[in-house]
C-alpha cells in the first residue's frame, strides 16, 4: 500500500511540474510610458508590431493597462486582437503582425507589454513607433521609438531610439495565484515522497 501511495505522490510531483513548466517559459515584462506634449493639437497612430523571419518561434506579446487619450477602435494586420480597453495580444504565426491605434497627442501614453516565448531559441522583434495622421511619417524617433528583440532563454536586447521621449522599464511579474499553488502543491508533495522513503 505505501508503495502505491509513493507513486501516486510521485505521480503527483511530475503532473505539478508539467503544469508549471509553461511558466518558466514566460518572458520579461515591461512598462512603457511616452510623453506627446510636443505633439499638442494633433492626432496620429500608435503602431505595435511584434515580428519574426521565417524561423521564429511560437510567441505571444501580451499588451495591457493602456492609458492615454485614444481615439476610436484599433486596426489589425496578422495574428493581431484585443483593444486598449480590454488589452491586446499580438502573435507571430505570421510574417507581419501589427496593432495600430489612432491618437490625440497632448499627454502622457503609457502600457504594460509581457511575452509569453516559445520553446525553440528564435527571435522575435516588438515594435513600437508613432506615425502622424497620413500614417507617412514617423514621429519621436527617424524610425521606431524603441524595439525589444526577444528570444526564448535569452535576456531581451532593448533598443531605445528616442531616450528623451520614450520610457522603457522592465518591471517584475507578480505571480497568479495558480502558480503560487502549484509551487505549495510541488512542496507539499516533496515533503511527503520524502517522509515515505524515510518510513519505508
Amino acid at each position: 500500500m505505501n508503495n502505491l501511495y509513493a507513486l501516486f505522490l510521485r505521480a503527483m510531483l511530475a503532473f505539478s511540474i508539467a503544469v508549471g513548466a509553461p511558466a518558466a517559459l514566460a518572458g520579461p515584462m515591461y512598462r512603457v510610458s511616452f510623453d506627446t506634449s510636443s505633439f499638442a493639437g494633433s492626432t496620429g497612430f500608435l503602431d505595435l508590431g511584434f515580428n519574426g523571419g521565417g524561423d521564429m518561434g511560437q510567441s505571444v506579446a501580451r499588451l495591457s493597462n493602456f492609458s492615454g487619450n485614444f481615439l476610436g477602435d484599433a486596426t489589425y494586420a496578422g495574428d493581431a486582437t484585443g483593444t486598449v480597453t480590454t488589452g491586446a495580444i499580438l502573435g507571430n504565426s505570421t510574417g507581419e503582425n501589427f496593432f495600430t491605434q489612432a491618437l490625440t497627442f497632448g499627454g502622457l501614453f503609457s502600457f504594460d507589454v509581457a511575452f509569453d516565448l516559445g520553446n525553440e531559441p528564435l527571435r522575435t522583434l516588438f515594435t513600437v513607433a508613432l506615425l502622424n495622421d497620413t500614417f507617412d511619417a514617423y514621429l519621436g524617433a527617424d524610425a521606431e521609438l524603441f524595439t525589444i528583440d526577444v528570444i526564448a532563454g535569452m535576456v531581451a536586447d532593448v533598443t531605445v531610439n528616442a531616450p528623451g521621449f520614450v520610457q522603457v522599464a522592465q518591471v517584475a511579474e507578480v505571480p497568479e495565484p495558480g502558480e503560487w499553488l502549484l509551487l505549495a502543491t510541488g512542496l507539499l508533495l516533496i515533503v511527503a515522497t520524502r517522509r515515505m522513503q524515510q518510513r519505508g
